[in-house]
């Protein structure tokens, strides 16, 4: 009996050792064949129709890799507000970033963001010719790539071509022509219809609007050598013209930002306007517009459009960068750049989808846009843009509502912007 229980021990251990080494080695097996590379990616991104781009972006990318895109949107302030704390902090918690053009000197000088130039090369990629070039310059600081463009936004003008008809005007070449016309319809209508309308918003909104005139009579914040320069001929012309085209717009547009400016337009309230193209579509929308086939879309008056675009980049603090990258060139594929535009109204930033005959036959001012684009004009590449920018949003609007002249404004703005940039 002895024997018979000993031999039976040893046959049990024998067949619990193989068990063992069996499921060992399943699991070996099964460990190897997980997929390599992260479960989830979190993306920060800018709310609204480009976020939701991202959100669409994300399901396909896991349906094709597995991989959970997560995607969270903030404000426009509340995002450069985000992206300045994790730099600080280096959290990590970030694998994608999305960034408005003019942010990118600012993160990209404080070594915040992945030197993408680098990144492409050990893949052996390179940045796609059929990205306008335009969008990808704005993704270079100093002449290095660290982001890759997202949203090929950049602005447009709008015009009602029925009352342009109506008045025999020509379509304004020139912000002098703008102003011209926005006196004729203004005074013709009787104040019924606006002449013109600004987005005079404290802070991006009125920067931003006043720029492309500023430009167009040939003002410039900074020279070769970096010093500020807005203080002069050509900046208080631009100022004055802005101030005026103020005279034959709504009572209150000093303090307008993106959603009186499409409810003004949509209403068929003002005539004319700068606009960016995500306000466009709507405009022709019979449901949404009374105004509905009687704009016309060009490129700004002074043919000196500003750039827009997103940017799409990595965070040094991911530990996902060869997945967020992966993630970057799923989004900005020439598929996914169409079904963008098409299914979120994202603007694409490859030329090919401008001249896209499914594109132009929903959006059919986009020739237009891609010419805006490739003439487009970017803020200065300056680290202190963000403080500037604030600068000139106070200064501007307080000359927009009387507090200051035009010379006034512009010289206390150049003193501050210089002492900004002195640090």
């Amino acid at each position: 009996m002895q024997f018979l229980r000993s031999g039976i021990s040893k046959s049990l251990l024998a067949i619990i050792i193989i068990l063992i080494v069996v499921i060992a080695g399943v699991a070996v097996w099964m460990y190897t064949m997980q997929p390599k590379g992260p479960r989830k990616l979190i993306v920060l991104a800018r709310s609204g129709t480009y976020a939701n781009g991202l959100k669409i972006a994300a399901e396909e990318y896991k349906k094709k890799t597995g991989i959970e895109v997560v995607v969270q949107e903030l404000s426009y302030s509340g995002l450069h507000d985000k992206l300045v704390t994790e730099m600080l902090e280096k959290t990590g918690a970030y694998d994608v970033v999305m960034l408005d053009d003019p942010w990118l000197a600012e993160f990209a000088s404080q070594d915040f963001l992945v030197n993408m130039d680098e990144l492409l090369k050990k893949k052996g990629l390179s940045v796609d010719p059929d990205f306008i070039p335009s969008t990808v310059e704005v993704c270079k600081y100093k002449g290095t790539l660290y982001a890759l463009p997202y949203v090929g936004n950049v602005q447009l003008f709008v015009l009602r071509k029925d009352l342009f008809s109506k008045y025999g005007l020509s379509t304004p070449k020139t912000w002098d022509d703008v102003l011209k016309a926005a006196k004729i319809i203004y005074e013709s209508e009787k104040g019924k219809i606006y002449g013109y309308v600004i987005r005079g918003k404290k802070g991006n909104p009125v920067v931003t609007n006043f720029l492309p005139i500023f430009w167009g009579y040939g003002g410039r914040i900074v020279d070769e050598a970096g010093n500020p320069v807005v203080y002069s001929d050509a900046g208080v012309k631009a100022l004055k013209v802005f101030i005026e085209l103020k005279k034959y717009a709504p009572p209150g547009t000093e303090n307008y930002g993106s959603a009186e400016i499409k409810a003004a337009l949509y209403n068929g309230k003002t005539a004319m306007s700068i606009v960016w193209p995500a306000w466009v579509p709507a405009l022709e929308d019979p449901e949404k517009s009374k105004v509905a086939g009687k704009v016309e879309v060009i490129t700004p008056p002074g043919a000196q459009p500003m750039i827009g675009a997103w940017l799409l980049a990595i965070p040094v603090t991911s530990k996902n960068k060869d997945a967020a990258l992966d993630f970057i060139l799923f989004v900005l594929s020439k598929d996914m750049q169409k079904k963008l535009i098409l299914e979120a109204g994202v603007p694409p930033t490859r030329a090919s989808i401008y001249m896209d005959k499914d594109v132009i036959a929903k959006y059919p001012w986009y020739p237009t846009q891609l010419d805006a684009l490739k003439h487009a004009r970017a803020r200065p590449r300056l680290p202190q843009w963000s403080k500037i920018e604030d600068i000139l949003a106070n200064y501007i609007h307080q000359a927009l509502t009387g507090t200051l002249s035009p010379e006034e404004a512009l010289k206390k703005a150049q003193d501050e912007i210089a002492a900004v940039l002195k640090g």
